[in-house]
């Protein structure tokens, strides 16, 4: 869960002459907390809530859990989160709910981080082959019990990631070697222990949120923009566009065929639609219906 992307404050200028002075400009921006599916197609994004004045988003995210929970208590098992979220808190009232927490550990200052890391020295690591480029070395350590606050053991996986990518810089194709050091903080009821790979997939997929989510909807479908300011209007304006969103790909990913869909994007099938918009459902693209 992220709150929703906000600008940075912009100057402005007034010219006189040859001179310029630089006036302050005042944005003002709404701050969400979003629940989207990660690690399948398409990216759904299931619900959000808004972040009142005075209070930070891991407020808002307990709200938001129970409300869904309370609404569909099965739909979801897991809820990956930023390190924002790593608190006794929070954590305790989400696996009250029944979900497995994922959260990324980032504070090295942390009772849990640095006890954490001696385990990380003395306990025995694992391969994995990441394609023809890459690989990484993973390490699973369980029963932490350092987070006195939460009152309960935390399982903690390192993974220590290594591969070449491949970037244009300076209109040129260059490759680089790549080394990412991730830590993840993993309590779940119950006991429950999913296998360590599954933990790592996890992980990178709250990603997601950023690029199939949050980057998607506000490079293509104007997510930055707010057409109304009434609280209602905003959220209503939000959840008919991330319904569009989530209903574009799953014609896109489920109802095209592959040999249809392939070489194509979802910007092609969304100028195709609008082609269809404009001409009134005259030679469409798509088959007319006998």
């Amino acid at each position: 869960m992220e709150g929703l992307p906000r600008r940075s404050p912009l100057a402005g200028r007034l010219r006189r002459g040859n001179s310029f002075w630089k006036l302050p400009i005042i944005e003002y921006y709404h701050r969400e907390v979003v629940l989207q599916l990660v690690g399948v197609t398409p990216a759904c994004i299931l619900d959000e809530e808004a972040i009142l004045p005075g209070e930070t988003e891991v407020a808002a995210g307990v709200r938001l859990l129970e409300r869904f929970h309370k609404r569909m208590p099965r739909f979801l098992d897991v809820v990956t989160l930023d390190a924002f979220y790593l608190q006794a808190p929070f954590a305790q009232k989400v696996l009250a709910l029944g979900y497995i927490l994922e959260i990324i550990l980032k504070q090295e200052n942390r009772d849990l981080y640095q006890d954490a890391e001696g385990l990380f020295k003395i306990t025995k690591s694992e391969k994995v082959t990441l394609g023809v480029n890459g690989a990484a070395e993973v390490w699973d350590v369980k029963g932490v019990s350092s987070w006195s606050q939460l009152g309960r053991p935390v399982r903690v996986v390192r993974e220590l990631k290594e591969y070449r990518k491949r970037e244009r810089v300076a209109k040129n194709w260059v490759e680089r070697q790549v080394i990412e050091d991730w830590r993840w903080a993993v309590i779940a009821p119950n006991g429950q222990q999913p296998p360590t790979d599954l933990i790592r997939r996890w992980g990178h997929a709250r990603w997601d949120e950023e690029t199939r989510g949050f980057g998607e909807l506000t490079k293509h479908w104007h997510l930055d923009h707010c057409y109304h300011h009434h609280p209602t209007a905003m959220l209503v304006c939000r959840l008919i566009l991330y319904l569009a969103f989530f209903l574009t790909a799953i014609f896109f990913e489920r109802n095209l065929k592959p040999a249809l869909r392939a070489g194509k994007t979802h910007l092609h099938l969304a100028h195709l639609l609008a082609d269809d918009l404009i001409r009134n459902g005259l030679e469409s693209f798509w088959a007319q219906p006998p």
